[in-house]
């Protein structure tokens, strides 16, 4: 088994939740009286959590309140958020083989979020720590909240891989010693990270599979 500890970002890496995010942000809009985004338009201003997303679409729009925006989309998130999410196929069957105490999860969405859905897709008992956006100073791309990860799971970064679908993870992976392996499932198939050059590439969660518990 070449990796010991995976930590995985959870947007478009766990589980395709590209649809409830953007209807959310729509509806949003909709309440602003502001036309809506595309779904593909909203997806490309995910991955720095909830405000910096209702931010770059204010900014797109051409509309201030962001404070305001952002408690409406928390509120129809929340009550949406599993409304058309599921697992990528294999994530499931991979959590399960690499056990609970193997597993952590490391997003920049609101930690509320992030358990509602890991719960409600059945994903939380297979894992074994969860970082949100909302628990530490700073966010991916900084290290600190793999750090928090890892320590939460009693684990080192030697012998730790971070997989993720955007640059942020790949860097906070980098800075925080882990081998890092970008998702190609995820939402833009690997235009951002491959900017950040990850040590890996997958590209299904079956090929990641192969890749951790290859030999070394």
């Amino acid at each position: 088994m070449r990796f010991h500890t995976v930590l995985f970002d959870l947007d478009g890496t766990l589980v395709d939740s590209g649809r409830d995010i953007a209807e959310a942000v729509n509806r949003t809009l909709e309440r602003l009286s502001v036309p809506p985004l595309s779904e593909a338009e909203i997806i490309g201003f995910v991955g720095d959590g909830a405000r910096r997303l209702m931010e770059r679409t204010l900014r797109r729009v051409g509309r201030d309140g962001l404070d305001e925006a952002l408690a409406m989309f928390r509120g129809d998130y929340r009550k949406n958020c599993l409304a058309h999410t599921r697992p990528y196929a294999g994530i499931p069957g991979l959590l399960f083989r690499l056990g609970r105490a193997s597993v952590g999860v490391v997003t920049n969405k609101p930690r509320e979020f992030a358990l509602e859905i890991l719960a409600g897709l059945s994903l939380l008992p297979l894992v074994g720590a969860v970082v949100g956006g909302d628990e530490t100073e700073k966010i991916k791309p900084d290290p600190e909240p793999l750090r928090l990860c890892l320590a939460r799971l009693m684990r080192d970064p030697s012998g730790a891989l971070m997989v993720g679908d955007f640059e942020n993870d790949v860097l906070a992976g980098r800075a925080a010693g882990l081998s890092t392996c970008g998702a190609l499932w995820g939402f833009d198939g690997g235009v951002s990270f491959e900017r950040a050059e990850p040590d890996f590439r997958a590209r299904t969660p079956r090929d990641l599979e192969g890749l951790i518990f290859s030999e070394v």
